[in-house]
């Protein structure tokens, strides 16, 4: 992935602002009057170097057709103004001339001797090429990946909002049920990196950038482990990662897998639900120590509105010994999901409290109903010239609750997807009433379904439509400018790029393809085995 035509980054003389004596470009894109919510990777805290990991601009940037001014070049990419700068190196807004975007450009800028240089090298596109890979709707997109004489850089999409370290320093507290959701976002991510041989090593609230207040991003999958080779070989004893958020194998040295970044995302919980940090100190050593020895309060006793559930989860995910916290990712927004699922629950019975007077109301009429029946029939029996006659009395039962069901898909992010749609559950058959006399059969409430057999059911089902015979599939190929996240069905499947190609199901299938600058482009497709189908669309045209 060694990038073709790399050129040295500019120096540290280029300005954040193209210089308004520059004359602008009549083919590149235009600079907003100012570049707010901008994000930047690292900690700057107790002295450490800040370390930028990413940049992302929340409005107005570059749109086409507009002047600005170029600065610079590395790669393929006309570097339009630095957004910022860190300890590693610095961001970059540029415009790609192939594609005709603005993206982010991330540069390391570390000092390297020429005889660990092609190690580095090595390294840092092996990292790259694995980020690259991941496709999911919480991780951020890298496009490419190029190395110089001196630097290395990484292109990525650009972002609006802001990271959850921003937003906390603006004064932003999550409720426990945002905190839960964002986390349980953040894991499933990680999750889908781990399933893909990638673990993070520096997951902390500066690399979680969020799009509004409940759409995680994670950032700079791979850098960590660049910075911590490079780190080792210089010989801190500290290396790859922010010691606030580090596990305690990560401070020890030892090997690390993805309990690592199950403890650091625990930390990030903790400190959405209390507003502190689990682990502090003045110094490196203390933070460090702290790290490693200090048990910190159960979030419940910090924050009273925080339940003892959630406290329970973010505790067992920052336990010192691996083998104690959950054992992936995927296990972590497991219970996640299904505290939220029983959240969900208490809601729904504190809403129905307010109806529990319905029964009785329901009762009274029942009786009535009974006892105008009775009036009736006594005088019906005591005329002389009755015939025997039957009355049937109406039963009078409450109202069944109507309970949506949300029908949910898993996406499944790679350069290929195939898509398992589920198919339409079996018709239910009722009886009609034949008889224009019969009366009104009212619903019958239903029992209330457990937490547990819903649980129960719906791995059943699960288990179910997997054995079920495939049914045929047929090729849907992207082709898609400058990016987007793909939908089918209303469920999300990836963004592309890098996603390819999606396998669907046999039959007549709803794609949409969303990029937040433009309104959606949505097309009906017909699917059938052996006879590919091409979706093209460029955003803006």
């Amino acid at each position: 992935m060694r990038a073709i035509g790399s050129t040295k980054l500019p120096g540290v003389s280029i300005p954040s602002q193209p210089p308004s004596s520059l004359p602008p470009s009549d083919s590149d894109p235009a600079p907003p009057p100012s570049v707010p919510d901008i994000a930047l990777w690292g900690d700057s805290d107790v002295g450490l170097p800040s370390a930028p990991a990413a940049a992302f601009e929340t409005s107005g940037i570059g749109k086409p057709g507009d002047p600005l001014t170029t600065i610079g070049h590395i790669g393929r990419y006309a570097l339009k103004y630095r957004i910022g700068e860190g300890g590693l190196g610095a961001v970059y807004a540029a415009h790609d001339p192939l594609l005709s975007r603005l993206i982010a450009i991330k540069t390391l800028n570390l000092e390297i001797s020429a005889e660990q240089r092609p190690a580095f090298n090595a390294l840092f596109l092996n990292e790259a090429r694995a980020a690259a890979g991941l496709s999911h709707p919480h991780i951020v997109t890298v496009f490419d990946a190029g190395v110089s004489d001196d630097n290395a850089y990484i292109a990525m999409e650009l972002l609006k909002g802001r990271d959850l370290r921003q937003l906390r320093q603006e004064g932003w507290k999550p409720t426990p049920m945002q905190a839960a959701l964002i986390v349980r976002r953040v894991a499933d991510a990680l999750a889908y990196a781990h399933s893909k041989g990638v673990v993070h090593r520096d997951i902390k609230p500066a690399n979680i950038f969020m799009v509004g207040r409940t759409q995680p991003r994670v950032l700079d999958f791979g850098i960590a482990r660049v910075a911590h080779q490079h780190d080792a070989q210089a010989g801190d004893d500290i290396a790859g990662g922010s010691p606030y958020y580090m596990s305690p194998e990560q401070v020890r040295q030892q090997t690390v897998d993805r309990r690592t970044d199950v403890f650091s995302l625990g930390v990030v919980l903790y400190e959405l639900l209390t507003d502190q940090r689990p682990f502090r100190g003045s110094a490196l050593s203390e933070i460090t120590t702290a790290v490693v020895e200090h048990v910190p309060p159960l979030a419940h006793t910090v924050n009273a509105a925080v339940s003892k559930g959630l406290s329970d989860i973010a505790a067992r995910a920052m336990e010192k010994d691996p083998e104690h916290r959950f054992r992936s990712a995927r296990a972590l927004s497991r219970e996640l999901r299904h505290w939220l699922e029983e959240q969900g629950d208490a809601s729904d019975n504190a809403a129905g409290a307010a109806g529990d007077r319905r029964p009785l109301l329901w009762g009274a009429a029942a009786a009535v109903s009974v006892m105008l029946a009775a009036a009736l029939a006594w005088v019906t029996l005591s005329r002389p010239d009755a015939t025997t006659a039957t009355i049937a009395t109406p039963s009078v039962a409450a109202p069944g609750k109507v309970v949506p069901v949300a029908a949910s898909a898993v996406p499944v992010p790679a350069a290929t997807v195939a898509v398992a749609l589920p198919s339409e559950p079996p018709a239910t058959h009722q009886a009609a009433a034949s008889s224009a006399a019969a009366p009104a059969v009212a619903a019958t409430k239903p029992a209330k379904e457990s937490t547990r057999d819903k649980r129960t059911r719906e791995t059943r089902e699960r288990e179910a439509r997997a054995a079920a015979t495939p049914v045929p599939a047929g090729v849907v190929r992207l082709a898609v400018s400058p990016w987007g996240q793909v939908e089918v069905d209303g469920a999300a499947v990836g963004t592309v790029p890098p996603l390819t190609e999606i396998m669907l199901p046999q039959g007549k299938h709803q794609i949409t393809i969303r990029n937040e600058d433009f309104p959606p482009y949505s097309a009906s497709v017909q699917i059938a085995p052996g006879q590919p189908v091409t979706l093209k669309h460029k955003f803006g045209s």
